[in-house]
């Protein structure tokens, strides 16, 4: 099954799984290259500034995974 988003963007069951292959190798790419960052564990001044940009960066990744994972039927 593919995020509903891809349905909300115009493209068939079929076109989804036609992007399959592409799909499978950009979660591959994401997982190995931009992998989760580590919490913050330098408490120096502005740490609060950096925790949050990783945990953007994270949710991103997390986003972009969900989107692109395309479960066999």
């Amino acid at each position: 099954m593919a995020d509903i988003r891809w349905s909300k963007a115009g493209h068939t069951k079929e076109e989804v799984k036609r992007f399959r292959p592409a799909l499978e190798a950009l979660k591959e790419i994401l997982e190995t290259d931009f992998v989760k960052k580590e919490s913050v564990r330098d408490y120096s001044p502005g740490w609060e500034y950096k925790q949050i940009a990783v945990n953007e960066y994270n949710a991103v990744i997390q986003d972009i995974l969900k989107l692109i994972t395309i479960e066999k039927d």
